[in-house]
Protein backbone atom coordinates (compact mmCIF):
# COMPACT_ATOMS: atom_id res chain seq x y z
CA UNK A 1 0.00 0.00 0.00
CA UNK A 2 1.10 3.56 -0.67
CA UNK A 3 1.24 5.41 2.64
CA UNK A 4 1.50 9.19 2.56
CA UNK A 5 3.24 10.77 5.54
CA UNK A 6 3.01 14.47 6.32
CA UNK A 7 6.40 15.51 7.70
CA UNK A 8 6.95 19.13 8.70
CA UNK A 9 10.62 19.11 9.68
CA UNK A 10 11.77 22.68 9.06
CA UNK A 11 10.59 23.86 12.49
CA UNK A 12 12.91 22.55 15.21
CA UNK A 13 11.12 20.60 17.94
CA UNK A 14 9.70 17.27 19.03
CA UNK A 15 7.19 16.83 16.15
CA UNK A 16 9.94 17.44 13.59
CA UNK A 17 12.24 14.90 15.26
CA UNK A 18 9.36 12.42 15.39
CA UNK A 19 8.55 12.79 11.69
CA UNK A 20 12.18 12.55 10.62
CA UNK A 21 13.04 9.52 12.75
CA UNK A 22 9.76 7.68 12.14
CA UNK A 23 10.08 7.95 8.36
CA UNK A 24 13.67 6.69 8.50
CA UNK A 25 12.63 3.71 10.64
CA UNK A 26 9.60 2.91 8.48
CA UNK A 27 11.79 2.84 5.38
CA UNK A 28 14.36 0.74 7.23
CA UNK A 29 11.84 -1.84 8.43
CA UNK A 30 9.91 -1.95 5.14
CA UNK A 31 6.40 -3.29 4.62
CA UNK A 32 4.83 -0.59 2.45
CA UNK A 33 5.66 2.10 -0.11
CA UNK A 34 6.04 5.44 1.62
CA UNK A 35 5.59 8.88 0.09
CA UNK A 36 6.74 11.77 2.26
CA UNK A 37 5.01 15.14 1.91
CA UNK A 38 7.45 17.60 3.44
CA UNK A 39 8.70 21.14 3.56
CA UNK A 40 12.30 19.85 3.46
CA UNK A 41 12.75 17.01 0.92
CA UNK A 42 16.55 17.14 1.32
CA UNK A 43 16.21 15.78 4.86
CA UNK A 44 14.93 12.46 3.47
CA UNK A 45 16.99 12.24 0.29
CA UNK A 46 19.54 9.80 1.75
CA UNK A 47 16.74 7.31 2.50
CA UNK A 48 15.84 6.78 -1.15
CA UNK A 49 12.17 7.37 -0.31
CA UNK A 50 9.76 9.18 -2.61
CA UNK A 51 9.26 12.79 -1.49
CA UNK A 52 6.91 15.54 -2.61
CA UNK A 53 7.76 19.08 -1.59
CA UNK A 54 5.04 21.14 0.07
CA UNK A 55 6.60 24.57 0.73
CA UNK A 56 6.11 26.18 4.13
CA UNK A 57 7.12 29.87 3.90
CA UNK A 58 6.78 30.48 7.66
CA UNK A 59 5.52 28.55 10.72
CA UNK A 60 2.31 30.56 10.44
CA UNK A 61 1.53 28.93 7.09
CA UNK A 62 0.78 25.48 8.52
CA UNK A 63 -2.93 26.13 7.94
CA UNK A 64 -2.39 26.53 4.20
CA UNK A 65 0.14 23.66 4.20
CA UNK A 66 -2.34 21.19 5.67
CA UNK A 67 -5.59 22.32 4.12
CA UNK A 68 -4.79 24.11 0.87
CA UNK A 69 -1.64 22.61 -0.65
CA UNK A 70 -1.71 19.01 0.62
CA UNK A 71 -5.05 17.48 -0.45
CA UNK A 72 -4.50 17.91 -4.20
CA UNK A 73 -0.97 16.55 -3.98
CA UNK A 74 -2.19 13.50 -2.06
CA UNK A 75 -4.83 12.78 -4.70
CA UNK A 76 -2.33 13.05 -7.56
CA UNK A 77 0.11 10.73 -5.75
CA UNK A 78 -2.62 8.02 -5.47
CA UNK A 79 -2.15 7.51 -1.74
CA UNK A 80 -4.04 4.66 -0.03
CA UNK A 81 -3.64 5.99 3.53
CA UNK A 82 -2.41 9.28 4.98
CA UNK A 83 -0.61 9.80 8.31
CA UNK A 84 -0.52 13.35 9.70
CA UNK A 85 2.41 13.43 12.13
CA UNK A 86 1.77 16.86 13.68
CA UNK A 87 -1.56 16.88 15.51
CA UNK A 88 -3.98 17.69 12.68
CA UNK A 89 -5.30 16.31 9.40
CA UNK A 90 -6.27 18.09 6.18
CA UNK A 91 -9.89 19.21 6.19
CA UNK A 92 -11.04 16.76 3.51
CA UNK A 93 -9.33 13.62 2.24
CA UNK A 94 -10.77 10.74 0.20
CA UNK A 95 -8.59 8.11 1.92
CA UNK A 96 -8.41 6.65 5.46
CA UNK A 97 -6.24 8.65 7.86
CA UNK A 98 -4.05 8.28 10.94
CA UNK A 99 -3.07 11.26 13.10
CA UNK A 100 -0.40 11.56 15.77
CA UNK A 101 -1.46 13.86 18.62
CA UNK A 102 1.67 14.67 20.57
CA UNK A 103 -0.14 16.28 23.50
CA UNK A 104 -3.05 18.52 24.41
CA UNK A 105 -0.92 21.37 25.74
CA UNK A 106 -3.02 23.84 23.75
CA UNK A 107 -5.81 23.13 26.27
CA UNK A 108 -3.69 22.51 29.38
CA UNK A 109 -1.27 25.42 28.84
CA UNK A 110 -2.75 27.76 26.21
CA UNK A 111 -0.30 30.58 27.06
CA UNK A 112 2.48 28.48 25.56
CA UNK A 113 1.00 29.07 22.09
CA UNK A 114 0.65 32.15 19.94
CA UNK A 115 -2.94 33.13 19.19
CA UNK A 116 -2.61 31.74 15.67
CA UNK A 117 -1.41 28.37 16.92
CA UNK A 118 -4.22 28.24 19.51
CA UNK A 119 -6.83 29.03 16.88
CA UNK A 120 -5.48 26.45 14.45
CA UNK A 121 -5.15 23.60 16.95
CA UNK A 122 -8.40 24.20 18.82
CA UNK A 123 -10.31 24.34 15.55
CA UNK A 124 -8.70 21.32 13.89
CA UNK A 125 -7.74 18.94 16.72
CA UNK A 126 -11.32 17.89 17.58
CA UNK A 127 -12.18 17.26 13.95
CA UNK A 128 -8.91 15.42 13.25
CA UNK A 129 -9.44 13.10 16.22
CA UNK A 130 -13.07 12.52 15.23
CA UNK A 131 -12.35 11.67 11.58
CA UNK A 132 -9.10 9.69 11.93
CA UNK A 133 -9.35 5.93 11.62
CA UNK A 134 -6.66 5.73 14.30
CA UNK A 135 -5.09 8.24 16.69
CA UNK A 136 -1.50 7.68 17.85
CA UNK A 137 -0.15 9.27 21.03
CA UNK A 138 3.43 9.01 22.34
CA UNK A 139 2.50 8.07 25.91
CA UNK A 140 -0.26 6.62 28.05
CA UNK A 141 -0.65 10.06 29.63
CA UNK A 142 -1.25 11.68 26.24
CA UNK A 143 -3.66 8.89 25.30
CA UNK A 144 -5.64 9.40 28.50
CA UNK A 145 -5.77 13.15 27.83
CA UNK A 146 -7.17 12.53 24.36
CA UNK A 147 -9.76 10.05 25.63
CA UNK A 148 -10.84 12.36 28.44
CA UNK A 149 -11.41 15.30 26.10
CA UNK A 150 -12.54 13.49 22.96
CA UNK A 151 -14.59 10.51 24.10
CA UNK A 152 -15.35 9.55 20.50
CA UNK A 153 -11.70 8.41 20.18
CA UNK A 154 -12.22 5.42 22.48
CA UNK A 155 -11.19 2.22 20.74
CA UNK A 156 -9.30 4.07 18.00
CA UNK A 157 -6.38 5.43 20.04
CA UNK A 158 -2.99 3.73 20.33
CA UNK A 159 -0.09 4.70 22.61
CA UNK A 160 3.27 4.22 20.85
CA UNK A 161 6.33 5.68 22.63
CA UNK A 162 8.88 7.66 20.67
CA UNK A 163 12.36 6.27 20.21
CA UNK A 164 15.85 7.60 20.76
CA UNK A 165 18.07 8.05 17.73
CA UNK A 166 21.04 5.69 17.68
CA UNK A 167 23.36 8.70 17.35
CA UNK A 168 22.48 9.75 20.91
CA UNK A 169 23.81 6.46 22.29
CA UNK A 170 27.13 6.91 20.47
CA UNK A 171 29.22 9.62 22.19
CA UNK A 172 30.72 12.22 19.82
CA UNK A 173 34.52 12.34 19.62
CA UNK A 174 36.24 14.04 22.56
CA UNK A 175 37.68 16.58 20.13
CA UNK A 176 34.18 17.59 19.02
CA UNK A 177 33.10 18.11 22.63
CA UNK A 178 36.23 20.15 23.36
CA UNK A 179 35.63 22.26 20.24
CA UNK A 180 32.04 22.90 21.35
CA UNK A 181 33.23 24.06 24.78
CA UNK A 182 35.84 26.34 23.23
CA UNK A 183 33.44 27.80 20.65
CA UNK A 184 31.01 28.85 23.38
CA UNK A 185 33.60 29.60 26.08
CA UNK A 186 32.15 27.01 28.46
CA UNK A 187 33.86 25.52 31.50
CA UNK A 188 34.21 21.92 32.62
CA UNK A 189 31.17 21.72 34.93
CA UNK A 190 27.94 22.12 32.98
CA UNK A 191 24.23 21.68 33.65
CA UNK A 192 22.04 21.52 30.55
CA UNK A 193 18.48 22.74 30.10
CA UNK A 194 17.24 22.08 26.56
CA UNK A 195 13.84 22.78 25.02
CA UNK A 196 11.71 25.27 23.12
CA UNK A 197 11.53 28.56 24.97
CA UNK A 198 7.84 28.85 25.88
CA UNK A 199 5.91 29.43 29.13
CA UNK A 200 5.08 25.81 30.03
CA UNK A 201 8.75 24.77 29.96
CA UNK A 202 9.46 27.15 32.88
CA UNK A 203 13.11 27.75 32.05
CA UNK A 204 12.95 30.67 34.50
CA UNK A 205 12.40 28.17 37.35
CA UNK A 206 15.48 26.21 36.29
CA UNK A 207 17.48 29.46 36.41
CA UNK A 208 16.05 30.30 39.85
CA UNK A 209 16.88 26.79 41.08
CA UNK A 210 20.44 27.13 39.80
CA UNK A 211 20.87 30.43 41.66
CA UNK A 212 19.28 29.09 44.87
CA UNK A 213 21.46 25.97 44.86
CA UNK A 214 24.61 28.16 44.87
CA UNK A 215 26.46 25.55 42.80
CA UNK A 216 27.98 28.37 40.74
CA UNK A 217 30.38 28.89 43.66
CA UNK A 218 31.85 25.46 42.84
CA UNK A 219 32.37 26.43 39.20
CA UNK A 220 29.17 25.02 37.69
CA UNK A 221 27.48 26.74 34.74
CA UNK A 222 23.88 26.46 33.55
CA UNK A 223 23.55 26.23 29.75
CA UNK A 224 20.15 26.74 28.14
CA UNK A 225 19.54 25.84 24.50
CA UNK A 226 16.54 25.70 22.17
CA UNK A 227 14.47 27.79 19.83
CA UNK A 228 12.09 30.61 20.73
CA UNK A 229 8.40 30.02 20.33
CA UNK A 230 7.33 32.69 17.79
CA UNK A 231 6.30 35.86 19.58
CA UNK A 232 7.64 34.86 23.00
CA UNK A 233 10.49 36.92 24.44
CA UNK A 234 10.65 36.74 28.26
CA UNK A 235 12.24 39.66 30.09
CA UNK A 236 14.56 37.37 32.10
CA UNK A 237 16.40 36.43 28.92
CA UNK A 238 17.86 39.94 28.78
CA UNK A 239 19.35 39.82 32.28
CA UNK A 240 20.76 36.36 32.95
CA UNK A 241 22.53 35.72 36.28
CA UNK A 242 26.27 35.04 36.35
CA UNK A 243 27.27 31.56 35.13
CA UNK A 244 24.01 31.18 33.15
CA UNK A 245 24.35 30.99 29.35
CA UNK A 246 21.71 31.03 26.63
CA UNK A 247 22.95 29.45 23.39
CA UNK A 248 19.73 29.48 21.36
CA UNK A 249 18.96 26.71 18.86
CA UNK A 250 21.80 24.21 18.32
CA UNK A 251 22.52 21.68 15.61
CA UNK A 252 22.09 18.00 16.47
CA UNK A 253 25.88 17.61 16.67
CA UNK A 254 26.18 20.52 19.09
CA UNK A 255 23.29 19.21 21.20
CA UNK A 256 25.03 15.85 21.47
CA UNK A 257 28.23 17.60 22.51
CA UNK A 258 26.35 19.66 25.11
CA UNK A 259 24.73 16.63 26.70
CA UNK A 260 27.99 14.69 26.80
CA UNK A 261 29.68 17.71 28.36
CA UNK A 262 26.88 18.18 30.92
CA UNK A 263 26.64 15.41 33.55
CA UNK A 264 23.34 16.92 34.75
CA UNK A 265 20.26 17.87 32.71
CA UNK A 266 17.31 19.76 34.17
CA UNK A 267 13.71 20.36 33.17
CA UNK A 268 11.01 22.29 35.02
CA UNK A 269 8.29 21.46 32.48
CA UNK A 270 5.07 20.34 34.13
CA UNK A 271 3.39 19.09 30.97
CA UNK A 272 4.95 16.78 28.36
CA UNK A 273 3.34 14.43 25.87
CA UNK A 274 6.54 12.39 25.91
CA UNK A 275 9.74 14.34 26.58
CA UNK A 276 12.22 13.71 23.77
CA UNK A 277 14.74 16.15 25.22
CA UNK A 278 14.79 14.07 28.40
CA UNK A 279 15.42 10.78 26.57
CA UNK A 280 18.18 12.38 24.52
CA UNK A 281 19.88 13.65 27.68
CA UNK A 282 19.43 10.23 29.30
CA UNK A 283 20.90 8.46 26.26
CA UNK A 284 23.95 10.71 26.58
CA UNK A 285 24.46 9.59 30.18
CA UNK A 286 23.22 12.73 31.92
CA UNK A 287 21.63 12.49 35.36
CA UNK A 288 18.19 14.01 34.82
CA UNK A 289 16.25 16.25 37.19
CA UNK A 290 12.62 16.66 36.11
CA UNK A 291 9.04 17.03 37.36
CA UNK A 292 6.96 13.94 38.20
CA UNK A 293 3.91 14.95 36.19
CA UNK A 294 2.30 14.23 32.81
CA UNK A 295 4.32 11.70 30.75
CA UNK A 296 7.67 12.33 32.47
CA UNK A 297 7.45 9.41 34.97
CA UNK A 298 6.66 7.04 32.06
CA UNK A 299 9.83 8.12 30.30
CA UNK A 300 12.29 8.69 33.13
CA UNK A 301 11.07 6.02 35.56
CA UNK A 302 13.61 5.44 38.33
CA UNK A 303 16.49 6.60 36.11
CA UNK A 304 16.32 10.23 37.20
CA UNK A 305 15.57 12.52 40.12
CA UNK A 306 11.88 13.49 39.89
CA UNK A 307 10.50 16.28 42.05
CA UNK A 308 6.85 16.44 43.07
CA UNK A 309 6.01 19.67 41.24
CA UNK A 310 7.58 22.41 39.14
CA UNK A 311 9.03 24.38 42.04
CA UNK A 312 12.37 26.18 42.14
CA UNK A 313 13.06 25.17 45.75
CA UNK A 314 12.56 21.47 45.04
CA UNK A 315 14.66 21.67 41.89
CA UNK A 316 17.42 23.53 43.73
CA UNK A 317 17.54 20.89 46.45
CA UNK A 318 17.83 18.09 43.87
CA UNK A 319 20.56 19.97 42.01
CA UNK A 320 22.56 20.66 45.18
CA UNK A 321 22.44 16.96 46.07
CA UNK A 322 23.58 15.76 42.64
CA UNK A 323 26.43 18.27 42.54
CA UNK A 324 27.57 17.24 46.03
CA UNK A 325 27.25 13.48 45.36
CA UNK A 326 29.28 12.52 42.25
CA UNK A 327 28.81 8.79 42.81
CA UNK A 328 25.03 9.14 42.91
CA UNK A 329 25.20 11.40 39.84
CA UNK A 330 27.22 8.82 37.92
CA UNK A 331 24.89 5.98 38.95
CA UNK A 332 21.84 7.90 37.78
CA UNK A 333 23.57 8.73 34.50
CA UNK A 334 24.36 5.05 33.86
CA UNK A 335 20.81 4.02 34.73
CA UNK A 336 19.42 6.75 32.47
CA UNK A 337 21.54 5.61 29.55
CA UNK A 338 20.36 2.01 29.95
CA UNK A 339 16.70 3.06 30.17
CA UNK A 340 16.93 5.35 27.14
CA UNK A 341 18.34 2.50 25.05
CA UNK A 342 15.00 0.73 25.48
CA UNK A 343 13.18 3.39 23.45
CA UNK A 344 13.85 2.60 19.77
CA UNK A 345 12.49 4.11 16.58
CA UNK A 346 12.42 0.68 14.94
CA UNK A 347 9.97 -0.49 17.61
CA UNK A 348 7.90 2.68 17.12
CA UNK A 349 7.90 2.09 13.35
CA UNK A 350 6.82 -1.55 13.66
CA UNK A 351 3.92 -0.63 15.92
CA UNK A 352 2.95 2.27 13.66
CA UNK A 353 2.97 -0.05 10.65
CA UNK A 354 0.61 -2.36 12.58
CA UNK A 355 -1.74 0.60 12.94
CA UNK A 356 -1.63 1.18 9.16
CA UNK A 357 -2.45 -2.51 8.62
CA UNK A 358 -5.36 -2.32 11.07
CA UNK A 359 -6.82 0.60 9.16
CA UNK A 360 -6.56 -1.13 5.77
CA UNK A 361 -7.87 -4.39 7.22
Amino acid sequence: MRVGIGALVGIVGGPATYARELVAALVRTGGHDYVVFTDRPEVFRHLGVETIEVPLPTPYHQVTWDHWRLPGLLARARIDLYHGTKNVLPWRLPVPTVVTVHDLAVYAHPRSFSWGQRWHLRLLLPRSVATAARVITPSVHARDDVLARFRAAAGRTRSIPHGVGAQWLAPPPAAAVAAFRARHALGERLIACVGTLQPRKHADRVIEAFVRSEVARAGWQLVLAGRHRPGYAPAWLRALPPQVRWLGPLSDDDLRALHVAAPIAMSASEYEGFGLVLTEAMASGSAVIAVASSAVPEVVGDAGWLVARSDATLLADALAHLVAEPERRAALGARARARAAGFTWDEAACRTREVYDEVRG
